[in-house]
C-alpha cells in the first residue's frame, strides 16, 4: 500500500512538471503552430469575401491574407473543386510541415490523426475497385493527409484494376498504418476468405469478401478501430494530453454512436436478429459507452 502511495505522488509529480521541460522537445513546434495560427482569417476577410461576386473576387479577396499565393498559379476561370483541392493540399502541406518538426510521442500523435483520412481513401479506392473504376479517376476525391506511400503505385496510369485487385489489399495491408486495423476487419468477416486474400487469389474470389453493401460497415469498423487505438494510445501518455484529447477522443467516439445508430436505422442492422452486430461497430469508450 505504501509503495503505491509513492508511486502514485511520484505520478502526480511528474504530471505537475510537464510544462516544466515542455519547450525542451516542443518549443519549436508550438512557435511553428502559433505561427500557422495567426494566419486564420479575420473578420475583415470574411467581410471582404462576403462581398465577393465571382470567384475571382474571392481570389482577390485572399491575396491579402496568408492565402493569397495558394491560388495564384490557377488559371481563370477557377472552379469551386479547384478551389476546395488547393485549400485541403494547403492543409496537408502545412500539417506536414509540422510534423517534420517533432519528436515522439507527438510524431506518433500526428501519425493517428492523419490514420482517420487514410481510412477514407481507403474506402473510396476500394469501392472504385469493386465498380472496375481505375483509381486515377477518382485521384480528386482523395484527401491529400490521407496519402501513402503504396498510393503512387495505385494511382499511376499503367495500374490494371482487374489484374491488381489482390495488389491493393497487400498494399493497403502491408504498406500503411491502418493495415492491422484492415486486417482484423477481414479476419472477421471471413477468416477463410482472409486467407484467400493473403494468398493472393482472383479478382472476383477476393471481390467476394466485400459488397457495396459491406463498404460502409467496413468503414465504421475501421474507424471504430482506428479511435479505439488512438484513445489508448492517448491514455496511455496521461497528463494534459489524456485529459484534454480523451475528451475530444470520447465526443468522437459518441459521434460514432449516433452516426452508426441513425445509419442503421431502416436496414437489416436495426431487426432484433442483427442488433449485436449493430453494437458490434461501437466504440468501447465514450460518454455514452
Amino acid at each position: 500500500a505504501i509503495l503505491d502511495q509513492v508511486a502514485q505522488a511520484l505520478v502526480d509529480c511528474l504530471a505537475a512538471m510537464e510544462l516544466s521541460i515542455f519547450n525542451v522537445n516542443h518549443g519549436f513546434c508550438e512557435a511553428v503552430v502559433r505561427g500557422l495560427r495567426s494566419g486564420f482569417l479575420v473578420p475583415e476577410d470574411y467581410r471582404r469575401l462576403s462581398t465577393s461576386d465571382t470567384l475571382e473576387d474571392m481570389r482577390s479577396a485572399l491575396e491579402e491574407s496568408d492565402y493569397g499565393t495558394f491560388l495564384q498559379d490557377e488559371p481563370s476561370p477557377l472552379l469551386v473543386s479547384t478551389i476546395s483541392k488547393k485549400c485541403y493540399e494547403k492543409l496537408a502541406d502545412e500539417f506536414r510541415y509540422v510534423k517534420a518538426q517533432t519528436v515522439e510521442p507527438l510524431t506518433t500523435f500526428m501519425d493517428f490523426i492523419a490514420r482517420e483520412k487514410m481510412i477514407d481513401n481507403v474506402c473510396m479506392i476500394i469501392q472504385g475497385v469493386l465498380n472496375n473504376k481505375a483509381p486515377l479517376e477518382m485521384q480528386e476525391k482523395l484527401h491529400p493527409l490521407g496519402e501513402f506511400e503504396g498510393m503512387k503505385v495505385i494511382m499511376s496510369e499503367t495500374f490494371d484494376v482487374q489484374g491488381g485487385f489482390d495488389d491493393v489489399y497487400r498494399i493497403f495491408l502491408v504498406d500503411t498504418p491502418i493495415g492491422p486495423y484492415f486486417e482484423e476487419y477481414l479476419k472477421d468477416v471471413d477468416r477463410e476468405k482472409d486467407e484467400m486474400v493473403r494468398a493472393g487469389v482472383e479478382t472476383s474470389q477476393v471481390g467476394g469478401i466485400l459488397t457495396k453493401q459491406d463498404l460502409e460497415i467496413m468503414k465504421a469498423t475501421l474507424k471504430k478501430a482506428w479511435l479505439e487505438d488512438f484513445n489508448d494510445f492517448v491514455q496511455g501518455l496521461g497528463g494534459t494530453t489524456a485529459e484534454v484529447m480523451g475528451h475530444m477522443l470520447k465526443m468522437e467516439a459518441d459521434f460514432r454512436v449516433l452516426l452508426v445508430t441513425m445509419n442503421a436505422l431502416n436496414t437489416n442492422l436495426s431487426t432484433e436478429a442483427k442488433l449485436q452486430d449493430r453494437n458490434s461497430l461501437y466504440p468501447s469508450f465514450g460518454y455514452l459507452y
